[in-house]
């Protein structure tokens, strides 16, 4: 029917028992559908790019080095280039047939993340409706807030580790780069997707008055400010750069949509993006049809913007690459998981964590010997465009069947993501479950603070010298975890909010708004509905 162009989703059943099976036949229609169109497609297939270029397969050569190879080496027309010269398309090597064993492999690791989803999928229509016995007076959950910062913390650390393979690998870190861009990438495995989980675990429910004056004043309004007022001030306090210039940049800012998908924080955009989507379009539709076509969205996307450096990072590519882990949360019975899945003692916690660790550091690398499309951009971007697309390795069909290798990624990427949520993290209040509810704080300020003033301020107290022993270098590397939990815990204290809520947490913006409506009275607790 998909494939016929005859309404399907319409007819979907209902019954609880039979809606897994409603998921799995709406994927593989959709998926048949579109392999169907690109392999009948003569802009994947016929329009082949000329691979005139230096590069030979396995080269990982800088990315500058391959926009020049480009340069002049696409043989179309100008429809096909962009504003730069740069091929519109991924490039292949037209001399390959086939379909590579990385490809197949995806596949198979891909199909078998859609049948494990449909059988989750039928298991959570089962769970009763979470009745907020995990709750505490504000509403919020502690696991909630303890994902968050526990998640912030990652990317904190992630984001170090990067400074670390550029800064550090000539002194006390030397000629170890190898080992720090493998302990980053088992990072990555649950770093960004549990941030873009959460974030749809909040964004589920009904766009309602109070939600949606909360979404403009609290998400919209601060991301607008973080953009144009709070990172030009943090250049001209934190960094060199002469204060004047940067208030010259406040009062005549660059307002085109360019300058804001690409200066902008990519998850305050992409979050903008994803919440006003729910609120638009995703509410308004089935769950298992919204998280089909949320996917679908994030496998198409990848193909947009060719080799165009513009594309492969910002706002845009981030949103769509990491849809699939905000439609896993948004469709998540969070509430409910919670209160069927007991927290493990301790011990137990320690051993799932050191599972997870193993699973990222040891398996997938094992498994998966290539790079997966990184999510910060598209199919170009990152390792995976530097390794497998740039050099031409890939083959007609491997560029048609691409997306795969993303779907493969988020079924790789979600076991771990799900055992660490419920399996490793605390669900009490401990000292730092406060950070989670100001994360957005130590989001926008750690490099300005962590990495731009007290870090090298504390090299040079300690007089950082060469140190060439592995164990050594293990040490340094994990001693950096409770330095960044340290940026985390000023970054969310009263005193740092104070002086940056009026931009990040502007309360003061509720005096323009007209008070939401009172919630109509309900039942008294314990009344059953009719």
């Amino acid at each position: 029917q998909a494939l016929a162009g005859r309404p399907f989703i319409s007819s979907l059943p209902y019954n609880p028992q039979m809606r897994w099976l409603s998921f799995l036949v709406v994927a593989v229609a959709a998926g048949a559908k579109q392999g169907v169109c690109l392999l009948q497609s003569p802009a994947f297939l016929h329009r082949e790019i000329a691979h005139k270029t230096a590069l030979t397969p396995g080269d990982t050569a800088s990315v500058a080095h391959a926009w020049v190879a480009f340069q002049g080496a696409a043989n179309a027309t100008r429809r096909e280039v962009d504003r730069l010269g740069l091929p519109m398309e991924m490039p292949f090597d037209s001399k390959k047939a086939g379909i590579s064993t990385e490809t197949a492999l995806c596949g198979v690791t891909a199909v078998v993340g859609v049948v494990v989803a449909a059988v989750a999928w039928c298991e959570w229509g089962k769970l009763p409706k979470h009745q907020g016995t995990l709750s505490r007076d504000s509403g919020r959950l502690y696991l909630l807030d303890n994902v968050k910062w526990f998640a912030q913390l990652l990317v904190i650390y992630g984001h170090l580790l990067g400074m670390l393979n550029i800064w550090d690998t000539t002194t006390w870190l030397y000629e170890d780069q190898d080992f720090i861009v493998a302990v980053k990438d088992a990072l990555e495995v649950v770093l960004n997707p549990l941030f873009c989980v959460i974030s749809g675990v909040l964004s589920q429910g009904a766009p309602t008055e109070g939600r949606l004056k909360r979404f403009v004043q609290f998400l919209v309004i601060p991301t607008i400010m973080v953009v144009y007022v709070v990172r030009p001030l943090c250049s001209g306090i934190f960094r060199d750069r002469p204060m004047d210039k940067a208030i010259q940049k406040m009062l005549s800012p660059d307002i085109t949509p360019t300058y804001f998908s690409t200066d902008c924080p990519w998850y305050l955009f992409a979050l903008v993006l994803w919440r006003a989507s729910v609120y638009l379009f995703w509410s308004q539709m089935r769950t298992e049809v919204a998280f089909v076509i949320m996917i679908g969205a994030s496998c198409a996307a990848g193909y947009v913007g060719g080799v165009n450096a513009d594309q492969w990072g910002g706002g845009w590519g981030a949103t769509f690459g990491y849809l699939p882990y905000f439609a896993a949360g948004y469709v998540m019975p969070f509430g409910a998981l919670a209160e069927r899945i007991q927290k493990p003692g301790v011990w137990v916690s320690v051993g799932v964590a050191a599972g997870v660790w193993i699973y990222a550091f040891y398996v997938v690398p094992a498994v998966f010997g290539f790079s997966l499309p990184d999510g910060h951009g598209n199919y170009v971007c990152c390792d995976s465009g530097r390794e497998m697309v740039l050099p031409g390795n890939l083959t007609s069909l491997d560029v048609s069947f691409y997306w795969i290798r993303r779907l493969a990624q988020f079924m790789v990427n979600m076991p771990a993501v799900v055992a660490v949520i419920f399996l490793v993290l605390p669900r009490d209040e401990t000292p730092i479950t406060y950070m989670g509810a100001y994360t957005l704080f130590s989001y926008i300020f750690h490099s300005h603070i962590g990495f731009q003033l007290w870090r090298p301020a504390l090299l040079q107290a300690l007089g950082v010298g060469v140190v060439d022993n592995f164990a050594l270098h293990v040490l340094i590397i994990l001693a950096h975890i409770p330095f960044c939990l340290a940026v985390m815990a000023v970054l969310t204290s009263s005193y740092w909010r104070v002086l940056w809520s009026w931009a990040i947490s502007p309360e003061w913006l509720s005096v323009i708004f007209i008070p939401a409506s009172p919630k109509p009275a309900g039942k008294p607790a314990g009344v059953p509905p009719p």
